[in-house]
């Protein structure tokens, strides 16, 4: 049963490249961002290796992993939203909360665009420029709403409030309630302006035409966290906390795309 939840959750998410839960072995629910950045397909088989312990991903936003960990059909997370994170722990799931690795969020556009990311947002508005949204409750679609507040309350604009999040009014605005990969290819398409964690930016570079503009500022901080659950599989839940906090750290930082990392292990 515990299988077949998932199973149906992801379907009607639709969310391409997971792998088909099996119930007897662990079940990792994580953000499309980190399936879609290609680290998972380098982490899960050394930790195969060296454990002997066989994972089953489900790819999904974090908002809908922590839900998989609510209903108990999930055995570990990995998601990068740190106040709902905090939540889920408050609501009493979850053994522990760790941060493994770390990068940035960074905005896609189709040509540079000039300013700090408050002025660059200004633009988008004022000129109405495209706007995809992955609008999918995901730890990306949760960073998008806190910029745009942010933004507003900055005094740049005024913001709404509906079904798609938190954003600026407009039929330039686009929420497709869609992973990290289908936001980049819908914004290279349609040459719109997107929101993306570095990671799978850089894994898309070469199949994309947009620019990839980065801004210091400490809101843009990406962190991934680890969260094993109690469950038939707390065991191996733990070793993968575990080794993502040790041997995994090399293959995190080797992870690069033209010479360039992806992630950073540890905290930021």
């Amino acid at each position: 049963m515990r299988a077949l939840l998932a199973m149906l959750l992801v379907a009607l998410m639709l969310s391409p490249g997971c792998v088909t839960p099996d119930e007897d072995r662990m079940i990792l629910a994580t953000t499309t961002s980190m399936r879609d950045s290609g680290l998972l397909d380098v982490l899960l088989p050394a930790f195969t290796n060296a454990t002997g312990y066989d994972v089953d991903v489900v790819a999904v936003g974090t908002g809908a992993a922590l839900n998989l960990g609510r209903s108990g059909d999930a055995d570990v997370l990995i998601v990068h939203a740190p106040e709902a994170e905090a939540t889920f722990l408050e609501e009493g799931h979850g053994t522990s909360r760790t941060i493994f690795a770390w990068n940035t969020f960074v905005l896609l556009t189709p040509e540079p665009m000039n300013g700090t990311l408050f002025d660059v947002l200004d633009t988008v508005v004022e000129e109405e420029r495209c706007f995809v949204s992955r609008g999918d409750a995901s730890g990306t679609h949760m960073k998008e709403q806190a910029l745009w507040r942010a933004w507003s309350q900055d005094g740049r604009g005024d913001v709404i409030e509906d079904d798609s999040g938190v954003h600026p009014e407009g039929d330039w605005f686009l929420s497709i309630g869609q992973g990290m990969g289908a936001a980049i290819t819908m914004a290279d398409e349609k040459r719109c302006v997107t929101l993306s964690d570095l990671g799978t930016a850089l894994f898309r570079a070469d199949t994309v035409t947009l620019e990839l503009q980065r801004y210091d500022d400490e809101v843009m901080l990406n962190p991934y966290s680890i969260i094993p659950l109690e469950g038939p599989h707390a065991d191996q839940a733990e070793a993968l906390r575990a080794f993502l906090m040790d041997e995994a750290s090399t293959l995190i930082e080797a992870h690069t795309v033209s010479g360039e990392p992806m992630f950073t292990p540890g905290q930021p």
